[in-house]
C-alpha cells in the first residue's frame, strides 16, 4: 500500500515541479559552469558530423531520385535525420546514455532545488571537481542499472514468458523503476550516501517513488529533443521535492542497520590503527633526525 501511495504521490508532484522550476528560474547559473560550454561545443560538432554522414549516405542511396526528394517524402533527408535522432535518444540503451550526457544539468537543477527548499548551499559545487565526481557516479550507477535491467528482463522472460502486452508492461515497469532510481540517487548523493547505501535506502523504502519518477521520465524521453532535455530536468526537481517531503534523510541522515554499523566500525578502527602506525613511524623518523640537528 505504501508503494502505491508513494507512486501516486510522486506522479502528482510533477506539476508542482514544473511550476517550481519556472517560478525560481532554476536554469539560471548554468553559465557558471564555464567548462560545460566547451563540452556542449564538442557535442554540437559531433551532431554536425553525424548529420553530414547521414547526408552523404542518403545521397549515395538516392543518386537517381529527383532533386525535390531531398526535402519531400517519407524517406527524405530531414525525415531520416529526425528518425535517427528519435531512435538514438529514445530507445533502449541510449536512454541511459541520455542521462549520463545530461548529468551536468541534472546536477545543477538538483543542487539549486535543494538550496531553495532546504536553504542548503554547497561550497564550490559549481567547480569542476564536484561535478566530475557526480559525473563518474552517474556513469557507474547508470551502467549498473543497465546491467540489472538486462538480468531482470532475462529472469522475467524465463518466469512468465513474453507475449505482447505482458512483455511491454514488464519491460516498462523495470526500466522506469531503474531510471527513477538513477535520478533519486542524485538526491542521496547530496547527503553523502555511498552508492551501496543509496541502493539500500531506496530499495528498502522508496520503490514507489522510483517508479513514480521513472515512468513519466520514460514517457518524456519518447519526445525527441524537447522531452529528451526537459524530461530529466523536471524529474530531478520532482525527486528533490518528493524525497524531501517523504524522507527524513535531510534531518537525521542515513541510518545504518546493525550489520552496516559493525562494518563501518571495523573500517573506522582499521583506519585509526593505520593512522597511529603512520604517526608512530613519523615520530621515529623525527627522533632519528633530531640528534643531527644539534651536532
Amino acid at each position: 500500500m505504501k508503494t502505491l501511495h508513494d507512486f501516486i504521490y510522486t506522479l502528482l508532484a510533477f506539476p508542482r515541479a514544473w511550476r517550481f522550476m519556472w517560478r525560481h528560474r532554476l536554469w539560471e547559473g548554468l553559465r557558471q559552469y564555464g567548462w560545460v560550454a566547451r563540452g556542449l561545443l564538442f557535442l554540437g560538432v559531433g551532431v554536425v558530423l553525424y548529420a553530414i554522414s547521414e547526408g552523404i549516405d542518403w545521397f549515395d542511396s538516392h543518386t537517381d531520385d529527383p532533386l525535390y526528394s531531398v526535402m519531400i517524402g517519407y524517406d527524405s533527408l530531414p525525415v531520416r535525420w529526425v528518425t535517427a535522432l528519435y531512435e538514438s535518444l529514445s530507445d533502449g540503451v541510449l536512454n541511459w546514455v541520455t542521462l549520463v550526457l545530461l548529468e551536468v544539468v541534472i546536477y545543477h537543477f538538483m543542487r539549486r532545488t535543494l538550496r531553495i527548499i532546504l536553504a542548503r548551499e554547497t561550497q564550490n559545487a559549481h567547480t569542476f571537481r564536484p561535478f566530475l565526481d557526480a559525473q563518474v557516479r552517474m556513469l557507474v550507477v547508470s551502467t549498473a542499472a543497465l546491467a540489472v535491467q538486462s538480468v531482470l528482463y532475462g529472469l522475467a522472460g524465463a518466469v512468465v514468458g513474453w507475449s505482447g502486452v505482458l512483455e511491454w508492461t514488464v519491460t516498462v515497469l523495470i526500466q522506469a523503476t531503474l531510471m527513477g532510481f538513477v535520478i533519486a540517487d542524485n538526491y542521496n548523493e547530496q547527503f553523502g550516501l555511498t552508492i551501496e547505501q543509496s541502493c539500500r535506502h531506496l530499495y528498502r523504502d522508496y520503490g514507489g517513488v522510483c517508479l513514480g519518477l521513472g515512468l513519466p521520465l520514460l514517457l518524456m524521453l519518447q519526445v525527441p529533443l524537447v522531452g529528451t532535455v526537459l524530461g530529466p530536468l523536471a524529474t530531478s526537481v520532482t525527486a528533490a521535492i518528493v524525497l524531501r517531503e517523504r524522507s527524513d534523510l535531510h534531518i537525521v541522515g542515513y541510518q545504518m542497520n546493525e550489520k552496516e554499523r559493525k562494518k563501518a566500525d571495523k573500517k573506522a578502527a582499521k583506519a585509526t590503527r593505520k593512522a597511529e602506525r603512520k604517526a608512530a613511524k613519523a615520530a621515529r623518523r623525527a627522533a632519528r633526525r633530531s640528534p643531527r640537528l644539534f651536532r
